[in-house]
């Protein structure tokens, strides 16, 4: 026979009444247990005992029942199960598809990369979490035919939408740029901007976009010419308000779009015949509003927590397999995060504003420069007039200070003195000299610095000295050579359209 000491009994009868507890509780009931052969209720069940108390007498029970009963309500879920366990799910998806970027982060690369910006300017911080205003420019592609119906090695950019991820204000602005609008392309003739990524690819498409908008775009992802629509089919179709019935055969381009008026579900194949339907007078700019409109779709459908549970695995497969990007996975998670807790009201879309010609569509430059200024740096342009700016080259690169302040200036800035700085620069640096706090910031925010430095000082309001760190961060570097490719170019806007047709795109 077993003995045990004092201590050791009192530490086992201890846990046996502590086991006894949890059984009870698990039992559903809290009406108390009993304790070895004697009767005896629980201190810890208290409800146990009558009015007068007095421990109630137990009745004859079977032996075995009261396990068998136990054992069986031990199973039963309890109805607030549900609020424990979506959230964890959710924790769970977000983990594994954290894990899955990890593992395949080469993935969404492509064939080419852009190399980041510096640590010091990034905005993503940890964890997950957006720091500061950035901007990612959506370049969708599409694929171009010649007269013979031969698919050439070049294509230009069909869709060109400009999305800002401000925290600061808690919203995303999103500016469509129509493809043919008229703009001057670095190292070409102007003309369509849409040539510029048949040209130089996607480091002189966004060359081109910060020249136009005067916006830092530090990240970029381009779609293939069939990206919307295996990505809608991985959502599993969304829901859109056709407006009108939309019917057009293009045999040449391979082209089949056959829509009825009305609220639908629309699949990724009917997805891409909406986007593409431009056979009505609004033309392009119809076009790039339907393309707004679906973009609004598949925001509201990625806030449902059962869409990306069970959409997350097709969708990264789909992302994966269509994209080219120079966000990292851990980039991609952080934005993804930050448009799920956007409300309908956060997220805004428009296109630049312009007059529509026979071959160009003529940006209105006064009208763009306020809404750009408002969406994308958070001010008016009279209050980034208001101050005088002067930027000063310490960077030892010839013309950095010159296309800082030529790109200020498309913004709004007033700049009053562009020269070399007094000696080199190692970090690009904001000084204000007095008043308009607000303005330094915004300049400061623009070029991805996080401080102000306020220094008394005769002559300009605010002087910007730019260093060698301020290069990459304007100028998006693709890893790999792109070669430039002969295509057909225009001077000015009276010359005919070319032979050259993008298949479904251009009729």
């Amino acid at each position: 026979m077993v003995r045990y000491a004092p201590t050791k009994l009192l530490a086992r009868e201890r846990h046996i009444r502590y086991g006894a507890y949890v059984a009870s509780c698990l039992d559903g009931a809290y009406d108390g247990y009993r304790f070895g052969s004697r009767g005896e209720s629980s201190p810890l069940n208290p409800e146990r005992m009558n009015p007068q108390g007095e421990t109630p007498t137990a009745g004859p029970e079977r032996p075995g029942a009261t396990r068998r009963r136990t054992m069986s309500r031990i199973w039963d879920v309890p109805p607030r199960w549900p609020w424990i366990a979506c959230p964890m799910l959710l924790v769970g998806a977000a983990i594994g598809v954290g894990l899955y970027f990890t593992t395949h982060g080469k993935a969404f690369t492509g064939t080419t990369s852009a190399l980041t910006p510096p640590a010091a300017m990034r905005p993503f911080g940890w964890p997950l979490r957006l720091q500061r205003r950035v901007n990612v420019l959506v370049i969708g592609i599409d694929s171009t035919i010649d007269e013979h119906r031969r698919v050439l090695p070049f294509s230009r950019s069909d869709t060109l939408m400009l999305v800002g991820f401000d925290p600061r204000q808690r919203r995303i602005n999103a500016v469509s740029i129509p493809r043919d609008s008229y703009a001057q392309i670095p190292g070409a003739s102007a003309q369509k901007i849409n040539a510029a990524y048949a040209i130089g690819g996607p480091r002189l498409t966004i060359q081109t976009v910060e020249n136009l908008l005067g916006v830092p775009v530090p990240y970029y992802v381009k779609l293939g010419a069939a990206s919307f629509s295996r990505i809608v089919d991985a959502l599993g179709g969304i829901e859109i308000d056709v407006e009108k019935n939309m019917q057009y055969t293009d045999t040449w381009a391979d082209l089949h779009i056959n829509l009825k008026k009305g609220r639908q579900v629309l699949s990724g194949d009917q997805i891409g015949q909406y986007i593409r339907y431009r056979a009505d007078s609004e033309g392009d700019l119809g076009r790039v509003q339907r393309q707004q409109k679906v973009l609004r779709a598949i925001f509201r459908k990625l806030k449902s927590p059962a869409t990306v549970l069970l959409s997350a695995p097709r969708l990264v497969q789909a992302f994966r397999k269509n994209t080219q990007t120079n966000l990292s996975p851990g980039d991609l998670l952080t934005l993804a995060l930050f448009v799920m807790r956007r409300s309908a009201d956060e997220v805004h879309t428009a296109t630049l504003p312009g007059e529509v010609g026979p071959v160009y569509v003529a940006l209105d430059e006064a009208q763009m420069q306020r809404m750009v200024a408002d969406w994308f740096v958070g001010m008016d342009v009279r209050t980034l007039s208001s101050a005088g700016v002067e930027v000063l080259n310490g960077s030892g690169v010839p013309g950095l200070a010159r296309l800082t302040a030529t790109r200020l200036e498309r913004l709004g800035f007033r700049i009053v003195r562009i020269d070399t700085a007094p000696q080199p620069a190692k970090a690009t640096t904001v000084i204000s000299h007095r008043g308009r706090p607000e303005v330094a910031r915004a300049l400061a925010d623009l070029l991805g610095q996080q401080r102000v430095t306020y220094a008394p000082g005769r002559g300009a309001d605010i002087t910007v000295v730019v260093a060698p760190d301020l290069r990459p961060f304007y100028s998006v570097k693709v890893s790999g050579s792109v070669k430039p490719q002969a295509v057909p170019t225009s001077s000015t806007p009276t010359e005919q359209p070319t032979l050259l047709r993008s298949r479904g795109f251009d009729h």
